[in-house]
């Protein structure tokens, strides 16, 4: 009886543990992003990246703001000045920026944020919607 009890524990532990590691990804990027933001605000996005590859790996972080309706580019009106960034970390060493911008004062409605993360043919990527409010 013991060791049916044994072997139920050892399958569920192994199950479980597959189930996991197949659920992570090879590279994955990391934000908290606000629920929304006001009209002339600067915010500074920190974002994390992290891979989990079996070396030291070279790529390169993308940083892009669309309006949510149309899903054009407005980088240049919201300052995004720095939208590239390149990093080099080892495996499960997680690599922090930083992309500063502003929303501009006579915006209207939603805006997208998309990050992509890319190391060789290994892609992640993140896109949100963030409403617009003006002050009062």
């Amino acid at each position: 009886m013991h060791l049916r009890f044994v072997y139920a524990i050892l399958f569920c532990c192994i199950f479980f543990a597959k189930q996991s590691l197949a659920q992570q990804k090879p590279l994955s990027i990391h934000f908290t992003s606000p629920a929304k933001m006001f009209l002339g605000e600067t915010i500074q996005l920190k974002v994390q990246v992290k891979h989990q590859l079996t070396k030291e790996q070279t790529g390169h972080l993308e940083f892009s703001i669309f309006n949510a309706e149309t899903k054009k580019s407005v980088d240049g009106w919201f300052l995004n000045f720095f939208p590239f960034q390149y990093f080099t970390t080892i495996s499960n060493e997680i690599f922090e920026t930083e992309f500063p911008f502003t929303v501009p004062n006579d915006y209207k409605g939603k805006f997208s944020i998309e990050l992509v993360a890319k190391v060789d043919s290994i892609t992640d990527s993140i896109r949100i919607d963030i409403p617009t409010y003006i002050k009062q």
